[in-house]
């Protein structure tokens, strides 16, 4: 494998452990090559992530992923929490007759199980002969690629740099946009910490918060926990504010007026990109232009998966519906979403507890919800030969039915939202909510639902939207803007027409490329295997981009941990083929299935790695 010295890693949470070790699978392929491995992030401790690290997250935010769910390192979660002593799964919380692993912890908790694993993958990687250059706490400034000499220069703290062969920006979650502290104003929740009130205070008013999904539970339960106390009264959960905390609430702002649906059980823990649809059946959906049609995909792989999903759930009226000719996505999507819709959500969640427990605590799963989790999968991986005007489509019909079904809310969690509704602390308010004004201590909103426009305001609002595609102007390394390196990602219209009914947002993201018409999808271009395209419109053996906000305008249904690994394991891939084959991987659509097709299954062990368990000098501190 020729020109490949040096790998460097720009954000080591767990897209880079993931793929670290599907390096350390494949190490005899790269030993003769690789010879230096150089890591950044900007945190102190490598290996945990923004989601899960103790200086962003909180420990009363909890995972809505099992260990069962998580993609196999060195060590499965449970088996890493039995190796820990008895003192330090006390400061985790945790009783040892407890881990199971069907439980979900805290994402403090799975941040110490990443750091851990990334020390003994590291430590096994050393083992083979590869030098890794730790750069934690330290910032990377800039990205200059140089063509001419086929390397990547790496520009960091105090005007350092490195020269490398092979770049994977990984960098994950990042939100640049400033809060606005002293109008209440928060653009999102991380770092947590800044939400919280300090020692002996209380938030003693109301606070909103824009979205009512998982990031919004992170907010509710955060403040919640330290605003007063939830005890066990008459068999259910009880909450009881705090002296001084009588007027703390909080009102979720939900477009829909949805709350996320509940856990449910599944038949497979993974999502496979193959598993309704064969590769060459994918292939053979493509129109003579070579785009995938959302109606195609919908007819000819939804429609007939979902049918024998619906079947094992004993569904026979949705599996009647899917067998009428004419019933398109957004009828399959309205009717789903007629049957979760109520006047009192708290209401509809309290109606399908009992359910959820007896199916989780039966093993039985929900195999429509499942199904619809694998298609959304496979489409993610196909989304960049969608039209743009199915991109729209997307956005307005999929993503909203998606946040609120595949988001599926833990049992515990879904109880301590019931007990806070019950003690009138908590609502929800439906609506499409617009900011007015931040002024005075105050944001102002107005709130439009069914023809009629109301205005809250608050001392403290707090955006739970969670994070889209970034904008390619902020894209963090400005040489590779500058320079035609990375370019904005973009999609083709198949359908001229499609652009006559896009509201003013939509239409705000038109733009001409190359004498055609397209629509900014946001994030940076990249090819299947993830590396950037450049405005010579040739994708970039030298640099990948997995980093979800850079990514997510191809590939949008990218959220959890699974999709994180399988991104990884494609850049491995992609190199292994590169190495084979001796010469460079084109981009066309069936070089990119056909790794695809071959990727290795994300529950096979890591040979080399040896068990090491970060053990803690003390009990850890808790935020």
């Amino acid at each position: 494998m020729s020109k490949f010295g040096r790998l460097a890693i720009i954000g080591v949470g767990p897209s880079a452990i993931f793929l670290l070790k599907h390096l350390l699978r494949n190490i005899d392929r790269f030993q003769r090559s690789l010879t230096d491995v150089y890591l950044f992030d900007k945190q102190a401790t490598l290996g945990t992530g923004m989601p899960y690290h103790r200086n962003t997250t909180d420990k009363y935010n909890l995972c809505n992923i099992s260990s069962a769910e998580i993609p196999l390192l060195n060590q499965s979660l449970v088996d890493w929490l039995h190796s820990l002593s008895d003192e330090e799964l006390v400061s985790q919380d945790i009783q040892r007759c407890e881990i199971d692993e069907d439980e979900t912890y805290r994402r403090t908790t799975l941040g110490d199980y990443f750091h851990a694993q990334y020390a003994s993958i590291a430590k096994a990687l050393r083992a083979k002969g590869l030098t890794l250059h730790e750069h934690s706490d330290c910032s990377v400034t800039d990205v200059v690629d140089h063509p001419p000499s086929e390397c990547v220069e790496i520009r960091f703290s105090k005007e350092e740099s490195v020269i490398v062969e092979r770049l994977v920006i990984s960098t994950g979650h990042s939100f640049l946009e400033p809060d606005e502290e002293e109008n209440g104003y928060y653009t999102s929740p991380w770092p947590m910490q800044k939400l919280i009130p300090g020692e002996c205070r209380f938030h003693n008013f109301e606070i909103g918060t824009l979205g009512a999904s998982l990031s919004a539970f992170d907010v509710v339960s955060s403040l919640s926990h330290r605003h007063g106390k939830f005890i066990q009264r008459g068999g259910k959960l009880a909450y009881e504010p705090y002296p001084g905390a009588d007027r703390f609430k909080i009102s979720l702002h939900s477009a829909q007026g949805w709350l996320p649906h509940l856990q449910y059980e599944q038949e497979e823990s993974f999502r496979e990109i193959y598993r309704h649809i064969k590769r060459d059946t994918m292939l053979a959906l493509l129109d003579k232009s070579g785009f995938l049609s959302l109606d195609v995909y919908f007819d000819q792989v939804c429609r007939p998966a979902l049918a024998i999903a619906f079947q094992k759930d004993q569904r026979a009226d949705i599996v009647q519906f899917l067998s009428v000719e004419n019933a398109s996505l957004e009828d399959f999507i309205e009717t789903l979403s007629d049957e979760h819709t109520a006047d009192d959500p708290f209401s509809l969640m309290r109606l399908e507890m009992p359910e959820a427990s007896r199916a989780i605590r039966k093993g039985i799963p929900i195999y429509w919800k499942e199904t619809l989790d694998d298609l959304m999968f496979t489409l993610n991986f196909h989304y960049d030969l969608l039209p743009a005007e199915d991109h729209v489509r997307y956005h307005r019909v999929i993503v909203p039915f998606l946040m609120n079904v595949i988001a599926a809310m833990p049992l515990h969690s879904a109880n301590i939202l019931l007990a806070l509704h019950d003690a009138g602390r908590l609502d929800l308010v439906p609506g499409k909510v617009t900011i007015k004004e931040k002024r005075k201590g105050r944001t102002v909103i107005e709130i439009a639902n069914d023809d009629q426009t109301i205005e809250r305001e608050y001392r403290m609002f707090v955006n739970c939207s969670g994070q889209g595609s970034l904008d390619f102007d902020c894209y963090p390394f400005k040489s590779m803007t500058a320079d035609g390196t990375a370019t904005e990602a973009v999609a083709y219209f198949g359908d001229a027409s499609a652009m006559d009914p896009l509201n003013e947002s939509e239409s705000d993201n038109l733009v001409e490329r190359n004498g055609r018409k397209a629509m900014r999808l946001g994030g940076v271009a990249i090819d299947g295997f993830y590396r950037v395209i450049g405005q010579d419109g040739l994708s970039n053996d030298r640099i990948h981009d997995i980093a979800f906000p850079h990514a997510t305008g191809v590939r949008p249904y990218s959220y959890g941990l699974q999709a994180c690994e399988v991104a990884a394991s494609i850049v491995i891939q992609c190199w292994c083929s590169q190495g084979d084959n001796n010469q460079k991987l084109t981009a066309r659509t069936s070089s990119v299935t056909q790794v695809y097709e071959n990727l290795p299954e994300p529950t096979q062990p890591v040979a080399g790695a040896t068990t090491l368990t970060i053990r803690h000098r003390s009990p850890i501190e808790e935020a």
